[in-house]
């Protein structure tokens, strides 16, 4: 890295915080750190939910209702006011093994949780929001979608919140200037979006409605208004906060949704619709045994001493993870739900919406029976309906790697296995992904089941499969060269007391080894194509996500002698070893690890890659002559300045983000 880059995001903070003293009994002296909590400030002495006490498939999934459009307030457009509200007394479905209520040790009444959500033209269900329905464009029935959004913030007497649900990092990029914790930016994930209503994390505004503008691009008062044109295929997107430094709190919060894009030609394929066709949206959370929701924190302490590091307050500075997992499933806001179905054909849009967990998905009969043929398929990603559908999700070997932001729409056939079957979603990932600690086979192996109860309605005329043809894009005009990088934080380290009391030097996350807030690098020209080669030296997958684009995954595998960019020198490799693992199999080896080829629920286009990991040299430190790689393609067809990062969310709240700019030829 060049000189002088080293004082980054951490260290503008670092200059006006004092190191603490032996006086703060709590915190261990002279380096000793054996006793020191990770409990976060806001939880102060509560103990955390154990998963294995609750119970399982019973609670009913919620069915996530859709808005309804005004359709007169903006001519030619369909109007939502969207709200981003707290509720204080959200039902998790956290229930005792035998299906009792859970009590709050401290009140006494049953264990209700606080959650920030959103309402939709003000229909609302506490946690995450009600789905906005459109539809494109490209058709001449397509309307374009105006959403006023609102930040209404506030506790229960009405009042404006001025403290976060969850702590916040004070050392991050996006909070280390005095930022209220109270401010959010919404970001339709997917969408083809003019640049000023793409939801840039630096646009946030509070829940003031007489605050003035941030400064940097954000409105003055508490509301914005964004135009989504919808002028792509129909698929399933959804929007979400994106507010600088502190997008994993929000989202973990409750700050998410579908928006589903509909279009004539899936139309015409008669597809389950209606009752049949569902959004399972799947997330990872903790607890608290008050039933209030736990981010872990750990302190932070000072490099040279390891005595934790005080703001000008006294109050220890606490930090987040690398990742976070949490200890339970939930589907649309459910912990391990049901749903009761009739034996014909459903449709189930995915999405993975937690902040750093991968899925490994499969379906899974009693006693490990194998799935009937053609039970359940694959027919879509984020970019719509699949050239070719996939067959998916039928055993542990062959399931639904469901990374970090990344949909799958499939169709499941309950005819093909008698009434009264139940059917358990299973999960194997790894945390982190792939080289982490797999899931607790009882609790996070498990994502919710589905029993066959209920009676057929009417004859289930709906298609089996379905599929879109795809044109692609034309060769690149240019390819740009960009990798990932994790790094230690040399001004900070965490405390881990989960791992027999050890220190660890905060994660640096870099993209092209620069900072959120370096120059901008990454010029595509308006109207060209460009092919980008993600280039992975770390031992984590990271689901990258560039805004604006939908783009074609090319080709995936190993690259070697890579030298990333310096002292002017473009970066450049030696080899792209295409569809090549690190232990040098291709697919036609026994054990090729598949996350190094581009598999069939990848094709199409999308807006999220799963970028394989490097290799591990002898001492199982990272390789630097063998990285994973990834090519995207993709055609840059609107000017402004757009975001591509990692959307692990603990990453991107680390700087794993960085803006790109669309220029004019």
């Amino acid at each position: 890295m060049a000189k002088g880059k080293w004082p980054h995001r951490a260290y503008r903070y670092y200059r006006s915080i004092l190191l603490a003293g032996c006086a703060l009994m709590m915190w261990g002296c002279n380096g000793d750190t054996t006793n020191i909590s990770t409990r976060s400030a806001a939880s102060g002495s509560k103990s955390p939910l154990n998963p294995l006490m609750l119970q399982q498939f019973a609670t009913p999934l919620p069915i996530i209702p859709a808005a309804t459009a005004d359709t007169t307030s903006v001519a030619g457009s369909d109007f939502y006011v969207v709200k981003a509200q707290q509720s204080t007394d959200y039902d998790f479905g956290l229930r005792n093994s035998d299906g009792s209520e859970l009590t709050n040790p401290y009140t006494g009444k049953p264990v209700r949780s606080t959650v920030w959500g959103y309402s939709v033209n003000g229909l609302s269900a506490g946690y995450l929001g009600p789905t906005i329905e459109a539809r494109s464009t490209l058709d001449t029935s397509g309307r374009k979608v105006v959403v006023k959004y609102i930040n209404d913030l506030r506790d229960a007497a009405g009042n404006l919140l001025t403290k976060h649900l969850l702590y916040v990092d004070p050392t991050l990029d996006g909070t280390n200037n005095g930022e209220p914790e109270i401010r959010i930016v919404p970001h339709l994930h997917g969408g083809h979006t003019q640049s000023g209503f793409d939801g840039n994390p630096l646009y946030w505004f509070t829940n003031n409605p007489n605050a003035p503008a941030n400064g940097m691009g954000g409105p003055a008062g508490n509301t914005v208004t964004y135009t989504y044109d919808n002028d792509q295929l129909g698929t399933t997107l959804w929007y979400h906060d994106h507010a600088m430094g502190i997008t994993r709190l929000n989202v973990y919060a409750g700050l998410a949704a579908f928006y589903i894009l509909r279009d004539n030609y899936e139309d015409s394929l008669n597809l389950p619709k209606g009752n049949y066709e569902i959004p399972l949206v799947i997330q990872d959370k903790s607890f608290y045994e008050d039933g209030s929701i736990a981010y872990p924190t750990t302190p932070l302490l000072d490099p040279y001493t390891h005595l934790p590091i005080v703001d000008a307050n006294g109050r220890p500075v606490l930090s987040s993870l690398p990742e976070f997992f949490g200890n339970t499933i939930m589907v649309n806001g459910k912990v391990w739900p049901k749903l009761e179905v009739e034996p014909r054909r459903y449709r189930f849009r995915l999405l993975n919406g937690s902040d750093s967990r991968f899925y490994n998905l499969w379906i899974e009969l009693p006693n490990g029976s194998p799935l009937p043929a053609g039970m359940i398929t694959q027919i879509g990603n984020e970019g719509g309906l699949l050239p070719t559908p996939a067959t998916v999700g039928d055993t542990e070997d062959n399931g639904i790697l469901l990374a970090l932001a990344e949909r799958a729409d499939l169709i499941i056939d309950f005819s093909k296995v008698p009434p009264g079957t139940k059917i358990t979603m299973r999960n194997n990932a790894n945390g982190p992904y792939p080289g982490g600690n797999p899931p607790d086979p009882k609790t996070t192996g498990k994502i919710m089941q589905f029993t066959v109860t209920k009676p057929l309605s009417g004859t289930d005329t709906s298609a089996a499969t379905a599929s879109r043809p795809h044109t692609p894009l034309a060769a690149a005009d240019n390819v740009r060269i960009v990798d990932l990088q994790e790094l230690r934080d040399i001004f900070g380290i965490n405390y881990d007391p989960a791992g027999e009391g050890t220190l660890f030097y905060r994660h640096l996350l870099l993209l092209n080894g620069n900072l959120f807030t370096d120059p901008i690098t990454e010029k595509p020209v308006l109207n060209t194509v460009e092919d980008w080669i993600i280039v992975n030296g770390t031992v984590d997958m990271h689901p990258m996500h560039l805004h604006l684009v939908g783009f074609e995954v090319v080709e995936k595998g190993t690259l070697t002698g890579y030298i990333p960019a310096a002292l002017g020198l473009p970066p450049r490799y030696a080899a792209l070893n295409k569809d090549t693992d690190p232990a040098g199999r291709t697919p036609l080896d026994f054990e090729f690890d598949r996350n190094y080829t581009v598999t069939g629920n990848e094709t199409g286009l999308k807006d999220t890659v799963k970028v394989p990991p490097g290799g591990l040299d002898p001492n199982g430190n990272p390789d630097p002559n063998n990285r994973g790689y990834v090519r995207i393609r993709a055609k840059f067809d609107r000017l402004g300045i757009y975001m591509w990062h990692c959307h692990i969310l603990s990453h991107e709240d680390n700087d794993m983000m960085r803006p790109f700019e669309v220029v004019a030829p």
